[in-house]
């Protein structure tokens, strides 16, 4: 399993978007993140379609969080853009075992779906606002996850 850039930026602008009080327009997203317009653009609307962040038209329209940041988990954002995390395409339904049909005989898979499993609980327990808090050192969170 790799987290793509894609779902990095996308942890960046939804960090950037709790951190604003009113909405943040795609242009100042993009200078903000260091990414190009339209992949901004591209991200912004998966996020959109996934409920996580909403757009606002007019004058003062932009992008903002529709999920509190204290609720906002980094699982949900890393999903929205790559898909349900699967660390190995075995684990996947649609996809059989390689090695062996029936996936509850294959010891390999257990393996990988247990630490499938505690990868997406991890994730599960860090929201986007303890990412952003600057009263929240690092150290805290990552024994959070431990």
């Amino acid at each position: 399993m790799k987290i793509t850039q894609e779902a990095d930026y996308a942890l960046r602008i939804c960090s950037l978007l709790s951190l604003s009080t009113k909405p943040v327009g795609a242009p100042q997203v993009a200078e903000e993140v260091h990414i190009p317009p339209r992949f901004a653009m591209k991200i912004l609307r998966k996020l959109s379609l996934e409920g996580i962040v909403k757009a606002t038209r007019g004058v003062s329209g932009g992008y903002s969080l529709r999920i509190e940041p204290k609720s906002l988990r980094v699982r949900q954002v890393i999903e929205a853009i790559d898909g349900k995390i699967e660390i190995r395409k075995c684990l996947c339904e649609s996809n059989a075992c390689s090695h062996n049909p029936d996936k509850s005989l294959c010891r390999f898979h257990k393996l990988f779906e247990k630490l499938n499993e505690q990868i997406c609980e991890r994730l599960d327990r860090v929201t986007l606002g303890m990412m952003t808090s600057k009263s929240l050192p690092i150290e805290t969170v990552l024994e959070i996850i431990k």
